[in-house]
């Protein structure tokens, strides 16, 4: 498997130190892989200073944040140009393990019809938390769950590979064969639940998604992306999810979830409720639905800036 050409591509926007170690942990691992970094516009050098560290990883420096979904598309497009067999899309905020290509390669050897695979995800610095394992729609909940409350990465680790709703864009392994057949990512999303929306659309091609639990990496969960900026994306993209992959019986199933959600954060504007979450919070996630509802996908307007990037409230829960 080592024979196969392996292309890594990995975002870059504002986060030289965490890219740098993600660098480093796969130049450590020894497997021959082409590295693709993909600067979305970083301020202060960063793409130059990659270049510099890591002479023989190709730096492609955009002119314009394109979001997590454009981003990678460019070095996807880059990596099949130059004769790509698998693509791995690998967050910045990542560490790999020596043996995570062998381990998925050996995985991968006895499933039929990939799609892509993902390794068990593991927090860092505290590496027996298990933060992805298995992604699986709760439609009472109207989200998805990626991992199970006190899973402990031992006893997954001995499992087989097994089939889930969709692989996890942290890290994602992709035969090119079906980025030829599915496509690229759908910018709409710019960012979250980009990885769902594309293995909802491999699953109505017959391909399929898993998870090959002998494998693991190490994630900085929440360190590439601002916490506010995540809400009002995931508030919208969820939304944007649900209409392309759901049925209108599962959607209709997921309104009392929804109106629950809206009316509470409502409410939380003028403080009729329990301090749970930030004013902020509430304001991002409202922006969301509100972005939904009229078609306003791809990046977020320049008027909701002040809101998401702003350094006083991180919409982190207060209770």
């Amino acid at each position: 498997m080592n024979s196969l050409n392996v292309y890594i591509v990995i975002l870059n926007w504002n986060g030289l130190k965490d890219t740098l170690e993600c660098l480093h942990s796969i130049a450590k691992s020894g497997y021959a892989t082409s590295t693709v970094v993909i600067d979305n516009a970083s301020l202060n050098g960063e793409a130059e200073k990659i270049s510099e560290a890591f002479p023989r990883t190709v730096v492609l420096p955009q002119t314009e944040n394109l979001g997590f979904c454009g981003g990678c598309n460019v070095g996807i497009e880059y990596a099949m140009e130059h004769g790509a067999d698998y693509v791995m899309l690998l967050n910045n905020d990542t560490l790999i393990t020596d043996d995570l290509f062998e381990r998925l390669f050996s995985g991968i050897q006895s499933l039929d019809h990939v799609a892509a695979v993902s390794p068990i995800i593991l927090e860092h610095p505290n590496k027996e938390k298990v933060w992805y394992s298995d992604a699986r729609w709760v439609t009472g909940e109207a989200q998805f769950r990626i991992s199970r409350p006190e899973e402990a990465y031992a006893e997954l680790s001995v499992r087989d590979p097994f089939e889930t709703e969709f692989a996890c864009g942290c890290c994602m392994l992709i035969p090119v064969s079906a980025l030829r057949e599915v496509g690229l990512l759908d910018e709409r999303y710019f960012a979250f639940y980009d990885e769902a929306g594309w293995c909802a659309q491999a699953r109505k091609k017959g391909l399929r998604s898993y998870v090959v639990p002998a494998a693991r990496i190490y994630h900085k969960v929440s360190r590439s992306t601002p916490k506010l900026v995540s809400t009002y994306l995931l508030t919208r993209n969820r939304l944007l999810w649900m209409k392309e992959n759901l049925s209108v019986r599962q959607r209709f199933q997921s309104v009392a979830y929804l109106v629950r959600d809206v009316i509470w954060h409502l409410a939380n504007l003028v403080g009729l409720t329990k301090e749970h979450y930030s004013v902020p919070h509430s304001e991002a996630v409202l922006h969301g639905y509100w972005d939904y509802f009229r078609g306003r996908f791809g990046k977020w307007e320049s008027q909701i800036e002040p809101l998401l990037f702003q350094p006083s409230s991180r919409g982190e829960r207060l209770s």
